[in-house]
């Protein structure tokens, strides 16, 4: 990346050349270049940031899932407990008069095992998939952001290079290096916003 002192630099040699066509010419062109430069400079660090933020976004939805998978594993078994309770007091015989309360238990657990299997797991379940899906989802648009870093980036050197085949047009006063700065410029450009074709729905998609 082109530091503000080599902009400075850039600046000087169009000044000195300010009165040769030629140099005026160029140094226009270097003008522009760097004007794209800045802009896909702001673009790729703004992309950088969001690319952060996805992936915090998907570490969080990830731990709430594994935390809702745990909880609900915990209820199943649970669940899975009071229903081999249920089968064991059942095939105990009971000591006399104590029928009431051997059925009171029953009643209790199959309460609980009524209430597990017909509310609290379906629940859980569902929530635990939905944290599934929306971690997934913020894995995929930030593995989508990473790409537009990757082009933003790469644009991003090929305007510099531009820029500096500039003030090697400047330098050796061949149209050679100036057409070829305008090129890798226009390269580089087209790379940059070839970043937003991943916001094209379905773009990426695996």
């Amino acid at each position: 990346m082109t530091s503000t002192h080599e902009h400075l630099e850039h600046g000087e040699h169009a000044q000195h050349a300010a009165h040769d066509p030629f140099d005026r010419k160029v140094s226009m062109t270097m003008a522009i270049i760097a004007a794209v430069l800045a802009a896909i400079t702001m673009l790729s660090h703004r992309e950088h940031t969001e690319t952060l933020r996805l992936q915090s976004e998907a570490n969080s939805y990830e731990t709430k899932a594994v935390d809702k998978w745990n909880y609900f594993q915990a209820k199943n078994i649970r669940e899975h407990e009071y229903e081999a309770f249920q089968l064991l007091l059942s095939a105990v015989a009971h000591a006399p008069g104590k029928e009431a309360e051997a059925q009171k238990a029953q009643d209790s657990w199959a309460k609980y095992i009524k209430r597990y299997k017909e509310e609290e797991l379906p629940q859980l379940k569902k929530e635990a998939e939905h944290l599934d899906k929306e971690a997934k989802e913020y894995v995929h648009l930030s593995h989508l952001s990473h790409q537009r870093t990757s082009r933003f980036d790469l644009g991003e050197l090929g305007v510099e290079l531009g820029i500096v085949f500039c003030s090697l047009a400047v330098l050796t006063k061949r149209n050679g290096w100036w057409y070829s700065s305008m090129i890798l410029a226009l390269v580089g450009f087209l790379v940059a916003m070839s970043a937003f074709l991943t916001l094209v729905p379905g773009f990426g998609a695996e």
